[in-house]
């Protein structure tokens, strides 16, 4: 019965949103959540699901807490393994720190607090989505999966609980280590780390699902994206 529901869950293609709002221009690649009841020995079970191009759209790791077999997952070679003998354990996500004292909060302890981030998530590997926030009612994206999900787990390392404020067509002088850029056409969000005079280096989550270290835009690039803006935390 065991291996009968993980051939089941394994038949279930494991997926997830598109990083941009506007990247699903073609319907059969809208995700919209499943309208459909799932049954496990006879009772509902409640799963985050999507619907896309008629299929349903559920976590592998959803699937194995409900069933009871072993899910882990190596960002180092960024494999999944499966193990129908073994128990579910919970994956454990690296918790973000408290609240920095705005005296201690600089660019250089934002981006040492970020670039930490990189021991757990080398380039390559995947995050715990949809990530949950320091303050679920207070986030800059609605969604919290892809882009900006990692943007908001990296947000959250280095400022903890404080309050974002958003800067549209932000002064290039003010833009610091720990910003969120995001512009429009894409729905894209990227995470400060460096800033030259021409442009800067961020860490992101691409449309290939992986995260990324040392990306790099240039200045007059993002200055000519429609609704190109900033989000920051650092106090006024």
């Amino acid at each position: 019965m065991r291996n009968k529901y993980l051939q089941f869950g394994l038949g279930m293609i494991v997926g997830g949103l598109l990083c941009g709002t506007t990247a699903a221009a073609v319907d059969y690649l809208t995700a919209r959540p499943t309208t459909q009841t799932f049954y496990l020995s006879g009772q509902s079970i409640q799963f985050e699901a999507y619907e896309i191009h008629g299929n349903n759209f559920v976590k592998l790791r959803d699937i194995g807490q409900a069933v009871d077999f072993g899910v882990t997952y190596d960002g180092s070679t960024n494999s999944v393994y499966i193990d129908p003998n073994a128990h579910y354990e919970q994956e454990v996500t690296p918790p973000a720190q408290a609240t920095p004292a705005p005296s201690a909060l600089t660019e250089d302890t934002v981006r040492a607090t970020i670039r930490a981030l990189r021991d757990h998530y080398p380039t390559g590997a995947y995050y715990p989505a949809p990530y949950v926030p320091n303050n679920p009612l207070d986030r800059p994206y609605s969604n919290c999966d892809a882009c900006a999900g990692w943007a908001m787990l990296c947000s959250d390392a280095a400022f903890g609980e404080l309050p974002w404020r958003r800067v549209m067509n932000p002064r290039w002088e003010n833009i610091r280590a720990g910003d969120m850029m995001d512009w429009h056409d894409t729905g894209h969000v990227v995470v400060v780390l460096e800033k030259t005079a021409e442009y800067v280096k961020v860490t992101e989550f691409g449309r290939n699902n992986m995260a990324r270290w040392g990306g790099q835009y240039f200045r007059w690039w993002l200055e000519e994206q429609p609704e190109y803006s900033l989000r920051t935390r650092y106090p006024q």
